[in-house]
């Protein structure tokens, strides 16, 4: 059973959305090493800001993921191209991610085109061969078993995590670089609930913690979220959340607060996409409903997270009536998960991950689509590129003054100068990133130039003003003493 609810066959509508890329900038495009029929991206991992590892698939009816590209150059924008198929593995499994640690060692979770099974495979050249690694006992799809992901949290320790066999989850650990991988006892991970199952590519890791999203077999229960804070040597379960059927993506800022999403679909069509949201590390989740603005919306392909903030990339959901426009596909940011600033518009990325830049505010990163008939392009690259300053309000970041600042009574006093369009959105969050004031600036209040912000009934601290126009945003760092 291919269980990758990412709906790749739903993205058609992307490819022909490709205008501006904002802060991306394309590579790919000198000494490729694909071929025809070209290929689009399913999966990336970016290890450093010049080096990367991504999943692609050939853009067909027959295609599966099955191969890869690699940077192979110092500034990491040429790829050597193959295929992930072991010499002693299976000839015809397509791949779920690869975890690179560097250049030239990686390794990938596979499994079948249907049915249940899987291994994980290994290379050490760049991906010129890989060898399975796991043994005929693991992922053994004849008992249930099925190989979800592979992450490695260093060059020498990593998780990958399986389907539940005689009772428990399968989630094995390596620490001898991938070579060999040994099973996590069943009392150290939380018993499966009925029909529960874990998803390809549902997991994030940070640090020495993962957090995976679980799936269900029957689309109307509630799921949950397991977590390791220990590289994966012992797991702990969530309560079910509100997410039904399965958890397509998961992100987190921080140790505590992240968010999650999962995408309906009926009859061949997206029906709804549902967010929640956690502030205490996934032990507990809440709905949450993200704002989709022209100026800022949450894209559904795949999300990401890194040094506070986090990033969506894809298509909006809904779409324009009658037809998409420009603004259903691009990539953004959010600070809450509900409030988000778009970086670009009409390129819709199909995955991607970030790392952190070279300075504040700063992610660096690559991103995929799909190629051109002839295996060129469909990669882009943000390299220390300040994907945040890239979309101030210039105009408003010099005109926007907060006084008294700090605050002993709470009462802020905001000028918001005279360029200001009503319909701007004003947010304040917390040093935890929770929002704790949100309201729309109608015309009379930007006419009269000034607004009073109340946060008297907060705590003392540090908060953070956002405003975001069409232009972009500015912020101001608000003190309550």
């Amino acid at each position: 059973m291919k269980k990758n609810v990412l709906f790749l066959g739903l993205l058609g509508l992307a490819l022909n959305a490709q205008a501006q890329s904002g802060p991306w900038v394309p590579v790919n495009t000198v000494n490729s090493q694909a071929f025809a029929p070209g290929y689009r991206v399913t999966d990336v991992k970016t290890i450093s800001p010049t080096v990367a590892w991504l999943v692609a698939e050939e853009s067909s009816t027959a295609g599966y993921p099955n191969a890869f590209f690699v940077t192979n150059n110092p500034a990491g924008d040429q790829f050597s191209f193959g295929t992930t198929i072991p010499a002693n593995g299976a000839q015809n499994f397509q791949t779920g991610n690869i975890s690179g640690v560097s250049a030239t060692a990686a390794v990938a979770a596979t499994y079948p085109q249907a049915g249940g099974g899987g291994e994980i495979i290994r290379t050490t050249n760049a991906g010129v061969s890989w060898s399975k690694v796991s043994t005929a006992s693991q992922f053994n799809g004849n008992i249930g078993g099925f190989c979800d992901f592979v992450h490695m949290f260093s060059a020498t320790e990593g998780v990958a995590l399986g389907d539940p066999t005689n009772g428990s989850f399968e989630i094995l650990r390596t620490t001898d670089s991938g070579a060999t991988w040994t099973r996590v006892p069943s009392a150290n991970i939380p018993t499966p609930l009925a029909n529960e199952y874990g998803l390809t590519r549902s997991f994030f890791a940070q640090g020495n913690t993962i957090w995976a999203g679980m799936g269900s077999s029957v689309s109307s229960d509630p799921v949950r979220v397991l977590k390791s804070t220990d590289k994966g040597v012992t797991w702990t379960a969530s309560p079910v959340t509100t997410l039904l059927g399965g958890i397509n993506r998961l992100a987190f800022k921080d140790a505590n607060n992240g968010i999650a999403y999962s995408v309906t679909v009926a009859n061949g069509a997206v029906t709804a996409v549902n967010l929640i949201r956690t502030a205490d590390g996934g032990a507990t989740w809440s709905a949450i409903t993200p704002v989709n603005v022209n100026s800022g919306s949450f894209f559904r392909y795949d999300i990401d997270a890194v040094d506070g903030r986090y990033y969506s990339v894809g298509q909006r959901f809904p779409v324009s009536t009658p037809a998409a426009t420009a603004y259903d596909f691009g990539a953004s940011f959010s600070t809450d998960g509900i409030n988000w600033t778009n970086t670009n518009r009409s390129q819709g990325y199909f995955a991607f991950d970030l790392v952190t830049g070279a300075t504040t505010g700063a992610a660096a990163g690559y991103a995929g689509t799909a190629t051109d008939a002839n295996g060129v392009g469909g990669i882009f690259k943000a390299t220390n590129a300040n994907i945040i300053a890239a979309t101030r309000d210039g105009a408003l970041e010099s005109a926007l003054t907060v006084f008294p600042n700090p605050s002993a009574t709470g009462i802020f006093n905001v000028d918001l100068g005279s360029n200001l369009k009503a319909g701007a959105k004003l947010t304040v969050m917390d040093a935890l990133g929770r929002q704790v004031k949100s309201q729309t600036l109608t015309a009379a209040t930007v006419g009269s130039r000034t607004l009073a912000l109340d946060l008297s009934t907060e705590k003392t601290g540090v908060y953070m003003l956002q405003i975001q126009t069409e232009a972009g945003i500015a912020t101001r760092k608000l003190v309550v003493e």
